[in-house]
This record gives C-alpha cells, structure tokens and sequence, in this order.
C-alpha cells in the first residue's frame, strides 16, 4: 500500500480512493522529477567549477609562462597526471549531468502523462453537477500545496 499525503487523505468527500492514489501518483512523479532536476542542477555546477578551476589553472601556470614555446606547452600538460584525473572528473561530471537530464525527461514525460490522464478524466471522476464544485477545489489544493496544475494540459 502506497502512503498518501496527509494532505491528499483529508479529501474524504471530495474524492474516492482511486482518485487519492492517482493524486498521490502525480504528487509522486511530481517530486522524483524535482530531484532529478536538482541531481542534475547540482552536478552542472560542480563540472563548470572544476572546468572554470582547471582553465585558470592551465593559464596561469602552463601557457603563460610558456607561451613562446607550444611544444613545451603540450609537454607539461601531458607530463602530469594530475591533468588526466582532473580531465576524467570533469568528463565523468559531464556525463553525470547528461545521465540526469535524461533521467528527468522521463520522469517529466511520466508526470506529464499522469496528469494529463487525471484532466481527461475528471469527468469521470467527479461527474457533473453535483461533484463539480469538489473538484475545484481538489484541483486548487493540487495547486498550492504542491505546484501542480490540473486546468489544463499544457506543460
């Protein structure tokens, strides 16, 4: 059995349990593409840092005092290990990046198409007139509790 939101579980008369589990399914869709988007945010960050570092690094102490001699330039840099692994760690940061992009996109798609099911069937699940007001306000809470819009299909 899936744990329902606090939230989503005080909709006792304006949903039934399918319904909360579908909410309860966006809401968690919802959070593991926030994590993924974070994931990637966080490695996008410390790959720019090492590739800024490791620029400033090769400027300042390989080119510069090398700079009439591009022979020695590419000796020095090929001489030192410490180049490769700082090569490796930021190509490893980069595919971790992309790795979590894609990772999200899915998620995104997923999210997207749960609550694209939700919208098409909200007729169903709160049928008309009589239920119509309770889903407004189901949507609203979806809404401002956890940033998810049920109104319409668009991203």
């Amino acid at each position: 059995m899936v744990n329902i939101e606090p939230r989503i579980e005080m909709l006792n008369n304006h949903t039934d349990p399918v319904t909360k589990q579908m909410l309860q399914s966006v809401v968690d869709k919802k959070r593991k593409l926030e994590n993924f988007e974070n994931y990637a945010n966080q490695f996008r960050v410390y790959t720019f840092a090492c590739l800024a570092l490791f620029l400033i690094y090769l400027t300042l102490f390989i080119i510069q005092p090398n700079i009439s001699s591009i022979g020695s330039i590419i000796s020095l840099f090929l001489d030192n290990i410490f180049h490769l692994i700082v090569i490796l760690l930021i190509t490893t940061g980069y595919a971790t990046v992309r790795y979590f992009d894609k990772k999200a996109d899915k998620a995104d798609d997923e999210f997207h198409a749960l609550r694209c099911e939700i919208i098409s069937k909200s007729t169903d699940l709160w049928p008309r007139p009589t239920s119509w007001s309770e889903r407004e306000q189901v949507f609203e809470i979806m809404k401002h509790e956890y940033d998810i819009n049920l109104y319409t299909e668009n991203k």
